[in-house]
């Protein structure tokens, strides 16, 4: 079984001819490392969940320094959110960290699903609950919270993800320099 669909499952109850359903209307892709989900200027027409792999999410800022805004890895979600909802350009890249797989639907496929499954809705509403959570805890980490503890958050959180992503973009996520990271690690 897909990833994607176990997400669901964990939300909403499907029966058999809806999961069969899902399992034709959800597509697999593989991304090779270093190719992009979404780019600057494009729109977002996938909201994925990522079997096994890593992305990170970055800006570019106007100095040219690129500034990682998101990392994910297995078993999460995967899309750049407001281009996503709103079908609008992207202003983020998506980037693949490592061959990385995901499972994931189409914004055009969205509205048959929900035509098909109702409680769909429901699990699209809890999916965008659990993103705007989750930005909302970083952005409040970022303010309220010391280099260190943001560390120790985001170990507590996601170890693995030291494990999958390269510290440099750990550093950048975290608002801080690859030597302040490097430091804080050699205090533990």
């Amino acid at each position: 079984m897909n990833v994607f669909i176990q997400k669901i499952k964990e939300k909403i109850i499907i029966s058999v001819d809806e999961e069969l359903f899902l399992e034709k209307i959800i597509k697999r892709k593989v991304y090779k490392k270093n190719s992009y989900f979404i780019e600057p200027n494009k729109v977002c027409s996938k909201l994925g969940f990522i079997s096994k792999g890593a992305f990170r999410v970055f800006n570019i800022d106007v100095n040219g320094n690129e500034m990682t805004n998101w990392l994910s890895i297995d078993n999460d979600i995967i899309t750049e959110i407001f281009s996503f909802i709103k079908q609008t350009p992207s202003q983020e890249y998506i980037q693949s960290l490592e061959d990385t797989t995901i499972y994931y639907i189409t914004f055009n496929d969205l509205e048959m699903v929900y035509k098909k499954i109702p409680d769909f809705h429901i699990f699209m509403k809890l999916t965008y609950e659990d993103i705007l959570v989750d930005l909302k805890q970083n952005i409040f980490a970022n303010i309220h919270k010391t280099a260190t503890e943001r560390y120790e958050t985001l170990l507590a959180k996601k170890p693995q993800l030291f494990q999958q992503v390269s510290l440099k973009y750990i550093a950048s996520f975290l608002g801080m320099t690859d030597s302040t990271l490097s430091r804080i690690r050699n205090k533990k």
